[in-house]
C-alpha cells in the first residue's frame, strides 16, 4: 500500500490539512449519502486508518472541517481590535467573514443535521465545548465590545448572523433571479447601524 499511496502524492506532512481539504471538498460535491471516510481519504491521498488517527471519528473530522472554515472569522477579530475602524466597516467585516464563514460550512452543517449518530455525536460535543450557532452572535458581541461596555447588542448581533446566513443559504439554494435581487451587504449593513447605534446610544 505504501508505493500506491506514494503514486498518489500523500503528503508526508500536512496529513491533517490534506484531509480536512478533501473531506470539503467531497461533502460540497456529493453531500454525505455519497461521502465516505474512503472516497475522503483517496482524494487526500493518506491511508483511511489516518482519518480515525487524527480525528477519532466523523463527528470529530466535521468538526475539523467546521473549524477550519472558522480561521478567517477569528483572524479578523484578532486583528481588528478596539475601535479603529468605523461600525460600518466593522459591521460590513463581520457579514463578510460570517457569510463566507456559513457558505463553507453548510454542507457539513447539512452533513450532520442529516445522520442521526452524527447529529447525536454533536449534541453532547456541543454540550461539553459550548459549540453552535451561538457563537457567531458571540464573536459579533467580542468584536463590538470596545464600543459598547454596558450596551445590549445581542439582539443586534443576532440580526447581522442571521442576515449573513441567510446571504450564504441562499448562494447555495436560490435560483439565479433570486440571487440577482438578493440585498448586497452593504445594503444590509446600513439597515443594520441605526438598530446598532440605537443600542449603543442606549448604553
Amino acid at each position: 500500500m505504501a508505493p500506491e499511496r506514494a503514486a498518489r502524492g500523500r503528503p508526508r506532512t500536512g496529513v491533517r490539512e490534506a484531509v480536512i481539504a478533501s473531506a470539503q471538498q467531497t461533502l460540497a460535491e456529493s453531500g454525505l449519502a455519497r461521502t465516505s471516510t474512503k472516497e475522503i481519504a483517496r482524494r487526500a491521498g493518506v491511508a483511511e486508518s489516518s482519518i480515525f488517527y487524527h480525528f477519532g471519528d466523523r463527528m470529530g473530522l466535521l468538526h475539523a472541517v467546521i473549524q477550519h472554515q472558522l480561521r478567517p472569522l477569528k483572524e479578523l477579530l484578532a486583528d481588528r481590535p478596539g475601535t479603529e475602524h468605523s461600525l460600518r466597516e466593522d459591521v460590513l467585516d463581520l457579514l463578510g467573514a460570517l457569510e463566507e464563514f456559513y457558505l463553507a460550512a453548510i454542507p457539513a452543517i447539512a452533513a450532520v443535521q442529516s445522520d442521526a449518530e452524527l447529529r447525536e455525536s454533536y449534541e453532547k460535543r456541543s454540550r461539553d465545548m459550548d459549540l453552535g450557532p451561538h457563537r457567531a452572535v458571540d464573536a459579533i458581541l467580542a468584536h463590538l465590545s470596545p464600543r459598547a461596555a454596558t450596551a445590549d447588542l445581542r439582539p443586534a448581533a443576532l440580526l447581522l448572523a442571521g442576515a449573513a446566513h441567510q446571504r450564504a443559504l441562499q448562494r447555495h439554494l436560490s435560483p439565479p433571479d433570486a440571487l440577482a435581487s438578493l440585498p448586497t451587504r452593504a445594503d444590509i449593513a446600513d439597515t443594520l447601524l441605526p438598530v446598532f447605534d440605537s443600542a449603543l446610544r442606549g448604553s
